[in-house]
């Protein structure tokens, strides 16, 4: 009898301390339903040149993302810091970088959208259902979501890169066929990117442009290679540049040089991706072998029994 009386008064304490931390949640939770209700209501307008165009149709929700552009300049979250330099750099690649800067603001606000949308979300679980633990889960999701988004960018970046390296052996053989049979860098060079339509294509072709609206060509290429930003395209333009006033006979002999070199590191690379795909089957491989043999060993081990 004791012994349960003492139970009940641990149980009594814990429901006390659970409804005495659901009042301080709710008191809390409350502020922060008012903003997000506030700033959803009112800011729709203000931001639907940004909720409404193309680079946010790649995000779900987007119809909240005011919210988080509200709460941007209020966050200290621009892109005058050096982090934030670093990142529309990397944008930069992928969507150009007269781009870069507007869609830097989108995935901002996109992130902070997310992740307080998600927190209030779990907040609002752990008042009305008495879930303690939801907050802390609400707070893991809305890390989680905005490092998504994060490696969601990276990833497109390296894919893009991979491509670009991918495609370069090919572009220096037509470079180097083109030049040999006695073109110009500038025409072999529009010649040559208007065969494919990947990125690495369509930054020469930006490159041409560039040169036709009057830009020189030696900048021309400087601005393909930070667009590009990977170090054999850098090697490549400062291959153009050291030889542009040289004539296209070094210049055709330096191209072969290299396009023989990129062919070959392109083999390495389609080898380790082989290699690495076959590294991969060994595990499901073993467990089929696992599975088949105790197929056949459990009923010659019932036979014996």
């Amino acid at each position: 009898r004791g012994l349960g009386d003492v139970y009940k008064r641990q149980e009594y304490r814990v429901r006390d301390m659970n409804d005495y931390f659901q009042i301080i949640l709710a008191v809390i939770c409350t502020p922060f339903a008012l903003v997000w209700i506030f700033l959803a209501v009112t800011k729709g307008k203000k931001y639907a040149t940004y909720t409404s165009s193309v680079f946010a149709k790649e995000f779900q929700m987007r119809e909240l993302f005011c919210i988080g552009f509200a709460l941007v300049p209020v966050l200290h979250m621009g892109s005058k810091s050096r982090r934030a330099k670093l990142k529309i750099k990397e944008i930069a690649e992928i969507k150009g970088r007269k781009y870069a800067e507007y869609y830097y603001f989108i995935l901002q606000g996109a992130k902070i959208t997310y992740a307080y949308t998600i927190f209030l979300f779990f907040m609002l679980l752990s008042v009305l259902a008495g879930y303690v633990e939801a907050v802390l889960l609400g707070l893991i999701f809305s890390v989680l979501a905005v490092m998504y988004m994060d490696l969601s960018l990276q990833d497109k970046l390296t894919e893009r890169r991979q491509e670009i390296l991918m495609d370069l052996p090919q572009v220096l053989s037509k470079l180097t066929l083109l030049v040999n049979s006695g073109m110009v860098l500038r025409d072999a060079w529009q010649r040559t990117a208007i065969t494919g339509n990947r990125a690495l294509y369509i930054e020469m072709q930006n490159t041409s442009l560039e040169i036709e609206n009057g830009i020189m060509e030696a900048d021309a290429y400087r601005n393909f290679a930070d667009r590009c930003s990977v170090k054999e395209i850098r090697k490549f333009t400062s291959l153009i540049l050291q030889n542009l006033q040289k004539g296209n006979e070094e210049l055709a002999m330096f191209l072969g040089d290299m396009s023989a070199e990129m062919w070959e590191m392109k083999k390495n690379e389609v080898k380790q991706k082989g290699e690495k795909a076959n590294s991969r089957l060994l595990l499901p491989v073993f467990l089929i072998f696992i599975g088949i043999l105790m197929l056949i060993l459990v009923p010659v081990m019932s036979g014996l029994g």
